[in-house]
C-alpha cells in the first residue's frame, strides 16, 4: 500500500438514542410491499471500509479550481470546469443566507484542503450562532485513477458478464464533484 493511503478498520457504530418525545414508545408500523423480507433488527451497525482512502492535505487558501491545467480541466471550459464554477458559487451563496438568517454576525470559518490523487475542496463551517447551533456547506471537486479493486466493488464480484469483468486489469479514470450542506440547531447536537 503507498505511503499515502489509509486503511480505515472495521468498527461497530451503537445506534442512536431515540429523540426525547419518542422514548419508550413502541416503533411506528411499518408497511412493506408483499414479497419483500422484513428487515432484522440489530443493536448495532457494522461497518467496514473496502477501499484505502487517500489522506487530503489542508491547504491555507482556495486554488482558483481544483481542476488540472493540462487541457482537459482549467481554462477548456468543459462542463467539469463550469460545474465547478457553479457549485463554488453556489457555496458562497448559501454561506451568505444562512449567515443572514442567522442574524448573530456568526461567520462561516473556512478549511481549503486538496487531495493527492487530484482536486480538493473547500469546507466552511459556521458555529454557534443564533439560529444555527453549526452549520456547514462543502464543495468537493476529485478526480484520478480508480485503483482496480475499487472499480472490482464498485461493480460487483462477478460484475455483469461473469468472471470475465470481474478480471478487468486497467485501472479506471474516474471525476465526482458536489456540493453538500448540514445544519443543526440548538439543543439538536446534546
Amino acid at each position: 500500500m503507498a505511503p499515502s493511503l489509509l486503511s480505515t478498520p472495521s468498527r461497530t457504530l451503537a445506534p442512536a438514542p431515540a429523540p426525547a418525545g419518542l422514548r419508550g414508545r413502541a416503533p411506528a408500523q411499518v408497511h412493506l410491499p408483499r414479497g419483500c423480507p422484513a428487515p432484522r433488527r440489530s443493536r448495532a451497525l457494522r461497518v467496514r471500509a473496502s477501499v484505502a482512502i487517500e489522506k487530503e492535505t489542508p491547504e491555507s487558501e482556495p486554488p482558483p479550481t481544483f481542476l488540472r491545467e493540462d487541457g482537459r480541466g482549467a481554462g477548456s471550459g468543459s462542463v467539469r470546469e463550469r460545474f465547478e464554477a457553479m457549485i463554488r458559487r453556489v457555496q458562497g451563496e448559501v454561506c451568505a443566507a444562512l449567515e443572514e438568517a442567522d442574524g448573530s454576525g456568526a461567520r462561516f470559518v473556512e478549511d481549503v484542503w486538496s487531495r493527492p490523487g487530484g482536486g480538493g475542496g473547500i469546507s466552511r463551517v459556521l458555529e454557534d450562532g443564533r439560529v444555527f447551533e453549526k452549520a456547514g456547506v462543502n464543495v468537493s471537486v476529485v478526480y484520478g485513477v480508480m485503483p482496480p479493486d475499487a472499480y472490482r466493488a464498485a461493480k460487483g464480484e462477478a460484475g455483469k458478464n461473469g468472471a470475465a469483468e470481474a478480471q478487468k486489469a486497467g485501472p479506471v479514470p474516474f471525476f465526482a464533484a458536489g456540493i453538500s450542506s448540514v445544519s443543526a440547531f440548538p439543543g439538536a447536537l446534546t
